[in-house]
C-alpha cells in the first residue's frame, strides 16, 4: 500500500552532475519535511554532508547495472514521479508498487558539451549521454501539477524563495514554468547530441538554430534609449568570475572578448588596454607591471575609461599602477589577495578572474536583414604562407616586431594598420575609410604619444591597394611591413619598399574585422 506520510512528510528525488548548491538545497528541503532519495555520487555526498538519504536501490530493489547506465530506470522510481493525485486508478497502480509519490525532482545532465568542447574521444564521449536524467525531468516536467521539478542550481534560490512565500508549496503557474524550463534544456540537449550523431560541422547545417537562456537584463544597449540583454546558451555561465564592480555593460562584454583573446596569444607576460572593442594599448614584458606600463605608454589618453587585461595574475605593484587611472574593467587569470584588496577600495571598478582558456572558439553569429550571418572565428593563421618579398629579408627583431604586429592587428577595426616592436604596440589606425589614412592615423598617435617609430614594424589587416600607404609609412621611419597581399598593384609596393630598404611579408590571408 501507499505509505502513510506522517506530519505531511514530503519526499525528495536527487540526482545532479553539477553539484553546486547542492547541500544548502537539501538542507532546506530537511528543514521544510522533505525525505531525500538520491543516487550514487549525489547520494555519497549528502551523507558526506550528515544528512540521511535513502540510495534509489532501496526503492528499485536492483543495484546500479552495466558501470552506472541503468540505475533509475525503474518502475518503483518513474511510478512515484508520474502518479496523479487526482485519479484513483493512479493510485491504485501505487499500491502495487509498494511505494509512495514523489514531490520534488532535481536533476541536472551530464556534461554533454563540456566534454565535447575538450575533445574527448567520440567512444568516450557516448558515456556522456544522459538516459535517465532526461527521462527522470521529462516525467516530472509532465506531472507538473503535482511534482515540482529543478534542472539546473541556478533555479534553487528562487524555489526556496517561493516555496517559503507560498507557505510550503508552489502555484500552478510556477510549477508550469519550471516544467517548461525542463523541455526547453532537454530539446537542447538533444539536439547537441544529435549534431553530434550526424558529424555537424563538416557541411552548412540546412537548420541553424539559436537557442539561448537570458542570463542578465542589461541596464542598457550601446546607448542608454537602447534595451539590451545578455543570453547563454542553456546550461553554460560566462567564461569568468566577476569577484568586485557594477554589473557589466552591453559595451564592456563586447571589450572583455577582444581584451580576454588578445592577451592569451602570448606566453610571456602581456597587458592590453581595449577602448571600444579595439586595442589602444599592448605590451610584453618580464612582468605584469612591466607589460602594463609599456601598454599605457602606447596611448595614454585612450587608455583612461578602458578595459585592461593580463594572461599573467595580477600582483599588488600592479594594482597599484592600475589605480592611477579610471577603468571600467581588469581581467587576469588571478588576482594576489594584496591585489585585489587594493583594487576594491574602488567600488565600481569590475574585476573578473578568467584564464586563456576562457577564450570563446567556435563560430561567430551576427543578426543583419531579419536572418543571421554565421561564420568561423578569425583564428590566428601560421607562418607557413608567409613570404619575404623584398630585396632586404627582415632581421630578427623586425621579425618578432612583425609577428606582435600580426597579432594585434586583426583585433583592429577595419580598415586596420597597426605600428610596434618586438615588444609594444606604438600606433593604431582603426575604422578608417581608406588605408592610407589607416597609416596617417597610426602615425598621429604615436606622434602624440612621444613614441619614436624608427626602425618599426607596420602590419595590416588587408592588401595595400596603392602604394601611398607605404610611401606614407616610410617617411615616418617604418622599416618593416607585414601585410597580406593580393593586390593589382602588389609590385608597385614592393617597388617602393625596396626603394626604402623596408622587408616585407606577405602573409597570403586577411584579417577584416567588421
Amino acid at each position: 500500500m501507499v505509505k502513510t506520510r506522517e506530519n505531511g512528510l514530503k519526499r525528495a528525488f536527487i540526482s545532479v552532475w553539477d553539484k553546486t548548491g547542492l547541500e544548502s538545497l537539501a538542507d532546506f528541503l530537511r528543514a521544510h519535511g522533505f525525505d531525500l532519495v538520491s543516487t550514487g555520487g549525489t547520494a555519497q555526498r549528502l551523507k558526506e554532508h550528515g544528512l540521511p538519504v535513502t540510495p534509489v536501490e532501496e526503492l528499485t530493489g536492483q543495484p546500479s547495472l552495466m558501470d552506472g547506465r541503468l540505475k533509475t530506470l525503474d518502475l518503483r522510481v518513474f511510478g512515484p514521479i508520474l502518479y496523479d493525485r487526482d485519479k484513483p486508478g493512479h493510485r491504485q497502480d501505487l499500491e502495487k508498487l509498494a511505494q509512495e509519490p514523489i514531490d520534488l525532482v532535481v536533476v541536472n545532465l551530464y556534461p554533454f558539451a563540456a566534454m565535447r568542447d575538450k575533445g574527448l574521444p567520440p567512444k568516450e564521449l557516448l558515456e556522456y549521454i544522459d538516459i535517465g536524467g532526461p527521462s527522470l525531468l521529462r516525467a516530472a516536467a509532465k506531472n507538473y501539477r503535482h511534482v515540482m521539478v529543478l534542472c539546473r542550481p541556478e533555479q534553487y534560490q528562487q524555489f526556496q524563495e517561493l516555496y517559503d512565500r507560498h507557505g510550503g508549496d508552489l502555484p500552478e503557474d510556477e510549477r508550469r514554468a519550471l516544467a517548461g524550463e525542463v523541455f526547453k534544456r532537454t530539446t537542447e540537449y538533444d539536439r547537441l547530441i544529435g549534431e553530434f550523431l550526424n558529424g555537424a560541422g563538416s557541411d552548412p547545417a540546412p537548420i541553424f538554430e539559436v537557442r539561448a537562456d537570458l542570463h542578465q537584463r542589461l541596464r542598457y544597449g550601446e546607448n542608454p534609449h537602447q534595451t539590451a540583454e545578455f543570453y547563454l546558451p542553456p546550461g553554460a555561465s560566462p567564461p569568468w568570475k566577476q569577484l568586485h564592480g557594477k554589473e557589466l555593460s552591453f559595451n564592456n562584454y563586447a571589450d572583455i572578448e577582444a581584451a580576454q583573446q588578445i592577451v592569451a596569444q602570448f606566453d610571456q607576460p602581456a597587458a592590453v588596454i581595449v577602448k571600444h572593442a579595439n586595442p589602444c594599448g599592448f605590451a610584453v614584458g618580464d612582468s605584469s607591471l612591466e607589460a602594463y606600463r609599456r601598454a599605457g605608454a602606447t596611448d595614454p589618453v585612450s587608455s583612461f575609461g578602458g578595459i585592461v587585461a593580463f594572461n599573467n595574475p595580477v600582483e599588488p605593484d600592479t594594482a597599484e599602477a592600475l589605480t592611477e587611472i579610471f577603468l571600467e574593467c581588469i581581467i587576469a587569470p588571478k588576482f594576489a589577495q594584496g591585489a585585489l584588496d587594493r583594487l576594491m577600495k574602488k567600488k565600481n571598478l569590475r574585476l573578473l578572474e578568467a584564464g586563456p582558456e576562457a577564450v570563446t572558439s567556435g563560430r561567430e553569429v551576427r543578426s543583419v536583414a531579419g536572418g543571421y550571418l554565421v561564420q568561423d572565428r578569425d583564428h590566428q593563421l601560421g607562418e607557413g604562407q608567409w613570404k619575404v618579398v623584398s630585396r632586404r629579408p627582415p632581421s630578427e627583431s623586425e621579425m618578432q616586431a612583425m609577428r606582435l604586429g600580426w597579432k594585434m592587428v586583426r583585433f583592429v577595426k577595419s580598415n586596420a594598420v597597426v605600428f610596434s616592436t618586438l615588444d609594444q604596440l606604438l600606433g593604431v589606425g582603426a575604422g578608417q575609410m581608406s588605408r592610407v589614412d589607416a597609416v596617417r592615423l597610426a602615425g598621429m598617435k604615436a606622434a602624440q604619444a612621444g613614441l619614436e617609430l624608427q626602425g618599426a614594424a607596420m602590419a595590416s589587416d588587408a592588401f595595400f591597394p596603392f602604394p601611398d600607404g607605404l610611401e606614407v609609412a616610410a617617411e615616418m621611419g617604418i622599416k618593416a611591413v607585414i601585410q597580406p597581399g593580393g593586390s593589382v598593384r602588389d609590385e608597385a609596393v614592393i617597388t617602393v619598399a625596396d626603394s626604402n630598404d623596408m622587408s616585407m611579408i606577405l602573409t597570403g590571408s586577411r584579417h577584416f574585422r567588421h
